[in-house]
């Protein structure tokens, strides 16, 4: 099969869709399919086999990301000989901006199915629109992505409760329930111990893990309000936080107001092998985000071999339904400090539930759920599937 990945954000960019966009794409390509993938180029980016980078520009508001401008003569010339030159079976877009809306374009000229992966809850971050009452961002973003999702042959959500929220805004086209799988292999046997002497933390200090994007959407203060609380039980804890994002000034700011500046690590970005060898480290995965689609990092540390606390939200909640592999509880610090106390000191718990994450990583592998993939696109080239899973 020919597939034609399209993204408004890609590597280096480092956030769950590119992740995911990466994920399956190396699964298609290990079971013999072709895959390009259509994303915006960044300052000095090398060139890559059947990566087309399409001219982008700075963006002043996020200047993590890239905005595509697939409309300059560079790239319309990119777009006819590599996209509307050859034939593809399936179009897939990851994001609805600029790049998704001329995928739409492209399918219709190519007359190709086209679906497109609803990866973000956007109606969860009309905080970063200014000025705007939120009733009326909410009805904007609610209804552009029906508008877009409807252009779709197939939407896919990586969660139940994803399809759930989309399904409320009475979409007419098909919705099926595909999450992004992990390459098992690729989180174990990380050095643990040689992580935590890069970092200066002690062997026998509890240390305790995020990985995400640093920002308001992923509930980091609810964590440093936890480290505030284990001050006084565990004072040798330290919470490591790996990710950038526009929120670190102000949560370096409130963990020195909350008095655990000296037990919070920023470590921003790092390679691959750091990203294995701290989850090798950490003694518990603590994840507070309410909007994750499906939360790939507690996957990750599950492969890992780390158990996971979590708030049982959104995707997180259905990938960790019998909380197999760690502990879920609701949105209340009280309950989270408490089950991370129980991981902490309870060493019957803590041994039982990380037996338990061998198990739920190889549920999860990417094989599995690229083939899952491929049986939805199959699906789209034959006729309509239903409606609803």
């Amino acid at each position: 099969m020919n597939i034609l990945i399209v993204t408004d954000t890609y590597r280096p960019r480092v956030n769950g869709v590119a992740v995911s966009i990466d994920t399956f794409a190396r699964a298609f390509r290990v079971m013999g399919h072709r895959v390009r993938i259509v994303a915006p180029a960044f300052p000095d980016a090398a060139p890559e086999p059947d990566l087309v980078h399409i001219p982008s520009h700075y963006l002043v508001f996020d200047p993590e990301d890239r905005l595509p401008n697939p409309w300059l003569p560079a790239a319309r010339r990119r777009v006819a000989a590599e996209i509307l030159g050859e034939s593809w079976d399936i179009i897939h877009t990851q994001t609805p901006f600029s790049l998704g809306l001329e995928a739409i374009r492209w399918a219709r000229r190519l007359d190709c199915p086209i679906v497109h992966t609803y990866h973000t809850l956007f109606e969860s971050y009309v905080h970063y629109v200014p000025l705007v009452p939120r009733r009326l961002s909410v009805a904007a973003t609610r209804g552009f992505s029906r508008w877009y999702c409807n252009r779709m042959d197939l939407v896919i959500c990586p969660s139940s409760r994803m399809r759930d929220k989309l399904a409320a805004y009475d979409l007419g086209t098909p919705i099926r329930v595909n999450p992004t799988g992990i390459p098992v292999e690729r989180f174990r046997g990380g050095d643990g111990a040689a992580f935590r002497r890069k970092y200066g933390i002690p062997e026998e200090a509890p240390m305790l893990l995020f990985v995400g994007r640093v920002a308001a959407e992923k509930n980091i203060g609810f964590l440093l309000r936890m480290m505030e609380r284990l001050r006084g039980t565990h004072p040798a804890a330290r919470l490591c936080i790996a990710g950038e994002g526009p929120a670190k000034n102000a949560l370096t700011d409130m963990a020195k107001r909350l008095g655990v500046a000296d037990r919070v690590i920023f470590l921003g970005y790092f390679s691959s092998a750091d990203l294995a060898g701290s989850y090798a480290a950490a003694d518990l995965f603590t994840f507070a985000s309410v909007t994750e689609t499906q939360g790939l990092v507690v996957l990750e540390a599950m492969a890992a071999g780390t158990p996971v606390v979590a708030v049982a939200e959104m995707g997180v909640a259905e990938v960790m339904a019998e909380e197999r592999g760690g502990i879920l509880v609701p949105h209340d610090l009280d309950r989270f400090v408490a089950a991370v106390t129980a991981m902490l000191e309870d060493r019957v718990l803590y041994a039982r539930k990380q037996a338990e994450t061998a198990g739920m990583a190889a549920d999860w592998s990417d094989r599995a759920l690229a083939e899952r993939m491929l049986g939805h696109y199959d699906a789209v080239l034959k006729g309509a599937p239903a409606a609803v899973e």
